[in-house]
């Protein structure tokens, strides 16, 4: 299958660029910054193109759909894993609107907007598939941060979308992690590693959902470290 993966040039992205290349899948990589980004592609070879895009920027996501069509790359995959933590305490009360503002732009629109832009791409597909990656943020009530709104606002997306979308055979997953070990995300030195999830555990949680026959979809997944979530 064709898929595009944004986020794709580190930590939870990048395991799941691995992931499918490895299954002969061709890959359409995208990433905010662009060396990275090239550094990713270029150690895949043959069947992994990619460009650089700023999902904060509506104008720059439009140029992304333009150059994926022109390139003849007609996904039957979306894989929306981008998403930004943010930089604020855990309150919703403390925390500047701005920020939220920016995560909701990140983490929800663009994802919005992709959809839109490929939908036709995907309706033409003989086995589409939308897999957005939440967080057990958004299925938590004592969370406490800006970016937990902003993975319920995307878990009430994924929902809304599943059900416009079935009657045109287009499955839509939402997959929550919990804590992953990335490069973002690393623990500190009373934390011992396996205390996180695996990036490798969400890649190959995606790549058993798009081994499922064409009649069926994974609606939600929940995946946590054996001990539970961690700040």
């Amino acid at each position: 299958m064709k898929i595009l993966i944004t986020g794709a040039s580190q930590g939870i992205g990048l395991a799941i660029a691995q992931e499918l290349h490895e299954r002969k899948h061709e890959l359409f990589l995208v990433a905010r910054d662009a060396q990275r980004l090239s550094d990713a592609v270029s150690r895949f070879g043959v069947n992994v193109s990619g460009t650089s895009c700023d999902l904060e920027n509506p104008e720059e996501i439009a140029k992304l759909i333009q150059k994926v069509k022109q390139e003849h790359f007609s996904p039957d995959v979306l894989i929306l894993n981008a998403a930004s933590f943010g930089q604020s305490p855990r309150s919703v009360l403390k925390a500047p609107a701005d920020e939220l503002r920016k995560l909701l732009e990140i983490n929800v629109v663009a994802n919005y907007q992709l959809v839109q832009g490929f939908i036709d791409s995907l309706k033409a597909s003989q086995h589409p598939r939308i897999i957005l990656i939440g967080s057990t943020a958004g299925i938590r009530v004592d969370d406490g941060s800006l970016y937990g709104i902003s993975k319920w606002a995307l878990k009430s997306y994924a929902y809304f979308l599943r059900n416009e979308l079935k009657d045109l055979g287009i499955g839509v997953t939402l997959l929550n992690p919990g804590g992953t070990f990335t490069q973002k995300r690393v623990p500190n030195e009373t934390m011992p590693e396996d205390r996180l999830l695996n990036s490798t555990d969400i890649a190959k949680m995606i790549s058993a959902v798009l081994e499922l026959s064409p009649q069926a979809v994974v609606e939600e997944i929940n995946i946590r470290p054996m001990l539970g979530d961690t700040y």
